[in-house]
This record gives structure tokens, sequence and C-alpha cells, in this order.
């Protein structure tokens, strides 16, 4: 019998500006739960393993009532960074939770990233903030290992019983009554004592069924969409699911469900046809084998700001001067081999629809913007769901030089300075012409809820399969909505790979 984990219940309304309120609706109850403990367990057997060793006495945390240097300063930190870790490898995902040997198999790999990694810092490094004894780091890995898997497999699960005898599962919605939503309610029901979720009924999304209507066992038909604003209080309603409908929703009104659900829960969980493209290539979890993503709100509090505005500038900085070198030698190229400026500067359109100039290397000849039949070919991108490209370009205006600064990004370089100005970030959405912005639907512009990037979830896909306007759209916003540094590092990454592999311009 599989393991489940159960969310503790706890009422949360609060608006995001208060920290624990925020982390609570943005990534659930047990999440937060589970991240707090692992950072204890990680400090405290570190500390432990420091008094086991007694090399040191000034950093014998258990015995002292107060000293804190810079190696328990860095261990502080460093907890903080392997919780980001442990979620890259899925420690906090349901999948993993819920198989009791897959979860045993990530407990090793996090143990061994987290010593290792310690280990390669303090080779690499050489600075005092790191404890020197091996003897620390194995007594470290051997408590931390024990420790987490006690408490992850015997005392967590032991409080999900406990949760789950006192029906503490999260009350939620199901949204559609198909038969996938009933199949999903079902499992929920029949298996409650594993299930972190409760429904208390379904909402309908477009069908016949009136208020009232018993849907499976006893869970009714609640109303519709337009009623879930009122249904929350009557039913204490927690969060919601949304399943395929029996007539499947449009995309602008999936999105604006999305955005009410947001809106009312800090977040929402998606199975549909429309977002099948989240489900099968990005980081989907799944309940009863069934994927769901989960879209939560935009995350926008000081913390995440500090961190997109000083790597924006760092990083913008660092490249320019390395690549310095190469930016005045395509200049001079480009200058010497066609007739036109170097620089090609047109309005984008940036973050909430605001117009900035825009920075690349003219790989074109003149004149090739007001290429009709190009701006013929975009229009029917957009509107073809099943037309499959990374960039719609006419090659008859590309120059010799400005093939090979396509190929390998290099016309891309001067968005650098747009990042530095502060119109772009290194990492969202593609930025667009005016022209292009116009002809969108409304549920488009929400990418532009946050800074167009010089790369992006939109990138990577492009490169690999080629990807719909709407697919290109869907990253954006997945991106949007679950921005954090280790997707950021996993689109660099994937960034540099597709641009050495000569597969930037599609």
């Amino acid at each position: 019998m599989t393991t489940k984990l159960c969310a503790l219940n706890w009422n949360v309304n609060s608006e995001p500006g208060e920290s624990m309120m925020y982390l609570l609706r943005r990534y659930g109850r047990s999440t937060v739960y589970l991240m707090a403990t692992d950072w204890l367990i990680l400090v405290g057997t570190f500390g432990v393993a420091l008094h086991w060793r007694r090399y040191e006495p000034d950093l014998n945390i258990i015995t002292r009532s107060l000293h804190v240097s810079g190696e328990l300063l860095t261990v502080l930190f460093y907890a903080f960074a392997m919780i980001g870790i442990f979620g890259a490898l899925h420690l906090y995902k349901r999948k993993t939770l819920l198989s009791p040997s897959a979860h045993f198999l990530r407990i090793v790999q996090g143990v061994a990233v987290c010593v290792l990694g310690y280990l390669l810092l303090r080779t690499s490094i050489k600075f005092f903030v790191f404890v020197p004894s091996r003897l620390v780091l194995i007594n470290w890995a051997f408590l931390q290992f024990s420790a987490l898997v006690i408490h992850r497999q015997i005392i967590f699960p032991a409080m999900f019983r406990v949760a789950a005898r006192a029906k503490m599962h999260r009350r939620v919605v199901i949204i559609g009554t198909s038969d996938a939503s009933i199949y999903f309610a079902q499992q929920l029901t029949d298996q409650r004592q594993y299930a972190t979720l409760r429904p208390v009924g379904f909402l309908s999304v477009s069908d016949c069924r009136e208020k009232g209507t018993r849907i499976t066992g006893d869970l009714l038909c609640l109303g519709k969409i337009s009623d879930l604003p009122e249904l929350v209080n009557l039913h204490k309603i927690e969060g919601a699911i949304i399943t395929p409908a029996l007539v499947d929703l449009s995309y602008q009104d999936l999105m604006d469900l999305i955005e009410r659900c947001v809106r009312l829960f800090g977040w929402v969980d998606v199975h549909t046809d429309k977002s099948s493209v989240w489900h099968k290539n990005l980081n989907a979890d799944t309940y009863f084998d069934i994927p769901f993503v989960r879209m939560r709100e935009i995350p926008n509090g000081p913390l995440i700001r500090a961190y997109k505005e000083t790597t924006d500038l760092i990083g913008a900085l660092i490249g320019i001067v390395l690549l310095s070198p190469l930016l005045i030698a395509t200049a001079v190229a480009i200058k010497l081999t066609s007739r036109g400026p170097v620089f090609y500067t047109r309005e984008r359109v940036g973050k909430n629809g605001k117009l900035f100039p825009f920075y690349k290397f003219r790989s074109m000849t003149i004149g090739a913007d007001q290429d009709q039949s190009r701006m013929e070919e975009i229009k029917k991108h957009i509107q073809d769901e099943s037309s499959k490209a990374s960039k719609i370009v006419n090659t008859a205006y590309i120059t010799p030089i400005g093939k090979f600064i396509r190929k390998w990004a290099i016309d891309e370089l001067p968005q650098l300075f747009n990042v530095l100005k502060g119109d772009m970030s290194l990492i969202g959405p593609r930025p667009v012409p005016q022209s292009e912005y116009e002809v969108t639907d409304e549920w488009h512009k929400r990418r532009f809820d946050i800074k167009p990037g010089c790369t992006g979830l939109w990138k990577v896909y492009a490169a690999k399969n080629g990807t719909s306007f709407n697919e290109t759209v869907l990253y954006d916003l997945y991106y949007a909505r679950n921005m954090n540094p280790l997707l950021d590092l996993y689109i660099v990454i994937m960034t540099i790979w597709v641009i050495l592999t000569g597969r930037a311009d599609g």
C-alpha cells in the first residue's frame, strides 16, 4: 500500500503581504511544512555533527547558549539553497511522496547532493566559512539521511493518518463533470485516507447539469463556474481542480477560470486538453496517475523581485563585458558587408503592454520589417493551432553575415542593454512588435504581466520541436506563475545548448 501525504488544515485567506500566509497559499500547507522541517533537519543535524566531532569549541552549537559564526551562518543559508535542490529532485511532489520506494531514492539523492555540494564549495572556494573536518561531513550525511527517512517515511505518514481520521483534508471543488472528472472524484473519495484533497462537489462548465444534481456518491453539482465566489464561504472551499469538461473550454475561458481560481485560493490544479502541453513537457505532478500542473499567483514579493533584478543586472553586465570583443567584431562585420545601420531598433511590447525600444544587431536588409507577406504569415501562425514554428522569417531579406549571426544567436546580444535599462529580463516571454500584439487574443496578452526576456521556455521548446503560437503563450504563462531560480538555471543551460547546436534561429 502506497503511503500518501495529507495537508494539515490551516485557514489561509490572507493577503500575500504576510510572508507565511503567502507561502501557504502559494505552495500548500504540506509542502511548506516539509520545507520547514527539512531546513531544520539540515541545520540541526549539522549542529549535532559538530557536537560529535568536538574539534572546535566555538562551533559547538549544542552546548553553547548562543554563538553564530561564519561557518554556522553559511550552513543556515546553504540549507535554504538545498530546499530548492530538494524541490528540483521532486521531494515535494505528490508523485514522490505517494511512492515509498521513489521517496527513499530521492532522499538518498538529496543527501548526496547536499554533502557533496558542500564539499565541492569548500574545495573550490577554500574560505574559512566552510568546516574543514571530513568527519563532520560524514557524521552530517549519516544524521541527515537518518532524520529525513524517519521523519518523511515514518513520522509524516503517521501525522497523515491522524489528519485523515480527523477529516483534515483540503476541501476542493472539481470544475467539470465529464467521465474523467467523475473518475477523479471517485478516486479521492474511495481512497480518502491516502489523498490530500477532499472534494465537496462539482461545478458544471457548459453542460446541462442542474444545481443539486447528484454526480457521484454524495457529491452534487453545486452550480456553474460563475457561482464559484459565492460558494467559497458557503462550503468552506480551499481550492479548485480544473478537469476536462463535457464541452471543453476555449483558451480564453480556461485562462479566465485559472485567473479567477488563483485570485480566490492562490493556486489551482489544471488537467485539460487545452493545457496538455504543460502535462507532457513541464514538471507535472500526478494524482492517481492523472497529471496536473499547478498554476499560482505571479510571485511579486520583495525576495523574488530582488532576485530577478540582481540576477538581471549582474548577468547582463557579465555578458556585455565577456562578450565585448564579439559585440565589436559583429558590429564591424555588419557595417562592412551591408548598407544600413549596425543595430536594428524598433519598438516592442513590454510589461503590461508598455512599448520600449528593442535592440538587435541588424541581420536583414533595410525595409525587411515592412514585408506584408511575412505579416500575413504571422497572423496565420497565430490563428492556426496546428502551425508549428519557432520563427517566421522571409529568408530572402537575410544578409550573408545575418545568416551566421542568427544561427548562433549573436544578433540577440544587444538585448543585454535592454536588460540593463530595465525594459527586459534575462528570462521571460518573447517580446513582440505592437502589430503582432494587437492581433492576439486577450489571454495571449497576459504573458506580459511580467517583463519580456532574452530567452525563456518558449525558446527551449521551440528549438526542440517547434511550437504553435498558443503553446508558446502557454509556456510563457507557466513560467510567469512558477518562476524560481532552478527553473531559470534550467532555461539558461538549455538555451546555451540550443545556441551551441546552431538551432537558435529555428
